[in-house]
């Protein structure tokens, strides 16, 4: 091989497969946006180091998944709320549209993060160090 592309044959059969491993390759990774950051919600001053640090792995690890990957990873905890926010400065902004479907992803197992996944973009719009804007209901 002198390094030049190579490319299949048209004509040559393909297996089905190809193309789904050729899409997800090409899949773009999730990014994340503070463009709808809410400052009157909860400061990232009040998060201790240690959540600072899971914080940080949490961004880097969102930014490695697809849109479609970051919602089935049960270990994010991806999440669609319903409703509206509880309060405590974690009012919806009014320059964020209504037609905006909020989520979260799961920090640790009490600290959340809450914005808006549009397209291949986490919007981050709350922090949430005591899971309190969307709380897990009680069974």
């Amino acid at each position: 091989m002198n390094g030049d592309l190579v490319l299949p044959d048209i004509d040559e059969e393909k297996d089905e497969g190809d193309s789904l491993e050729v899409a997800s390759a090409n899949a773009k990774k999730v990014t994340i946006s503070m463009q709808y950051w809410h400052s009157g919600s909860e400061c990232i001053s009040e998060w201790q180091r240690p959540e600072l640090k899971k914080l940080a792995k949490l961004i880097n690890k969102v930014q490695g998944f697809t849109e479609a990957s970051l919602k089935a990873d049960p270990g994010l905890g991806w999440k669609l709320h319903s409703g509206p926010a509880k309060g405590g400065g974690f009012s919806r902004p009014t320059y964020l549209s209504k037609d905006i479907e909020l989520s979260e992803l799961r920090v640790d197992g009490k600290s959340r993060v809450h914005g808006a996944l549009i397209d291949d973009i986490f919007f981050l719009v709350w922090l949430d160090r005591g899971h309190a804007v969307f709380p897990q209901k009680k069974q």
